[in-house]
């Protein structure tokens, strides 16, 4: 699941921190422009820009305004020896985001020399303290990354965590799971994204569209069925309440829904789906009946299941980027005191981006679609 230009990215990164904790490049030497650096090591400004930026955050350089980038005189050498504990749900189920954020977390730490230790929440709570507080003291435990999420203040696990005086970064949160916890999060603005969803579909020519929501405690991605229908009236759509369903994450659910939901008149042209994981089921539903994507009608998914670009017709999605959790809740168990407020000890909510990605399964537009038949 790891882009190219990631793997660019951090090659450029190893290689100029190799040079400067090998003494190629010198304590207080200069470095080139950063037009030329990225000539000179063939790469775009803007992968050089990232590496650059990580060395920076590690103190391996320091930027002067007017003057330039310099090494740093005191770098810091990576963290040896330590360990990031990470805690996964217990569920296997593949719509689970911890599948794709854990082995990338592990990949990162290596970088960083940190070594992984990885269990679930259903074996986190069954240790005793004692034995949790002397395993974080005996393997140099720097941090813990739990990817759970959508607390409510009374989890058993929770009280564990507190307990064990390290920082803890929840690294796929809901909005308001820092204030809850405690603890630093991540966290996407799903309401946001939730309404481009919307948008782009509606910038594509559909006006009657069929959402499938899930049937938890944020079935319209922190949207209400009221919000919902507001955003799709005051972007010119036609909101039907029986467009409109709640269904739990199941394939005979979903595959039910989806054929009822085809039934509603007018009929709808595209399909918003709660999660990418959702938007698949819908998909082999209308493989069954022989209805293609898009040309008979769209499909648009949320959260950017990396093997979603792999299907017959690529989903478009609301890319949450699971990769790009890993990488900031390392980056935060490295320097705790960026995301932990000094007096309080409370963790800060760190905002992360999303994209659209508009691929073939909304590429034809509804009046392109009428035109072709």
């Amino acid at each position: 699941m790891t882009s190219g230009s990631i793997l660019k990215k951090d090659q450029i990164y190893h290689q100029l921190r190799d040079a400067i904790t090998a003494g190629k490049l010198a304590a207080g030497s200069k470095l080139s422009r950063e037009t030329d650096l990225a000539t000179e090591l063939g790469v775009s400004r803007i992968t050089l820009r990232s590496s650059l930026n990580r060395l920076e955050n590690e103190g391996f350089i320091k930027r002067v305004q007017g003057r330039g980038t310099f090494v740093a005189s005191q770098t810091k050498q990576p963290t040896t020896n330590g360990t990031i504990m990470v805690i996964h749900a217990t569920d296997s189920g593949f719509e689970s985001s911890w599948h794709y954020i854990v082995p990338e977390i592990s990949r990162l730490a290596h970088d960083h020399q940190l070594k992984t230790f990885v269990t679930t929440t259903t074996a986190f709570e069954l240790f005793a303290d004692d034995d949790i507080k002397s395993f974080i003291t005996n393997k140099n435990v720097a941090g813990i990354i739990a990817t759970i999420n959508n607390f409510n203040g009374y989890e058993t696990i929770l009280e564990k965590l507190q307990a064990t005086a390290v920082p803890v970064i929840l690294a796929h949160a809901k909005v308001k799971d820092p204030a809850i916890t405690g603890f630093a999060g991540i966290a996407v603005d799903e309401k946001a994204g939730w309404k481009v969803a919307i948008e782009h579909l509606i910038e594509r020519g559909h006006s009657n569209i069929a959402i499938i929501g899930n049937d938890g405690p944020s079935p319209f991605r922190d949207n209400t069925i009221k919000e919902t229908i507001k955003l799709l009236t005051n972007r010119g759509a036609k909101p039907n309440p029986d467009l409109i369903r709640q269904v739990h994450f199941d394939k005979t659910a979903i595959s039910t829904a989806v054929k009822e939901l085809l039934k509603v008149s007018p009929a709808p042209t595209a399909f918003l789906c709660y999660s990418d994981f959702y938007a698949i089921y819908v998909y082999d539903v209308l493989a069954k009946l022989k209805l293609r994507i898009p040309e008979d009608i769209a499909v648009m998914g949320i959260c950017g299941f990396p093997d979603a670009k792999l299907l017959s017709a690529p989903l478009s999605t609301i890319d949450y980027d699971y990769a790009e959790f890993a990488k900031m809740a390392v980056e935060m168990v490295i320097e705790p005191k960026k995301w932990f407020d000094t007096k309080t000890g409370k963790g800060k909510l760190r905002m992360k981006p999303f994209a659209l990605k508009a691929r073939k399964s909304t590429e034809q537009s509804l009046t392109e679609s009428l035109f072709a038949k």
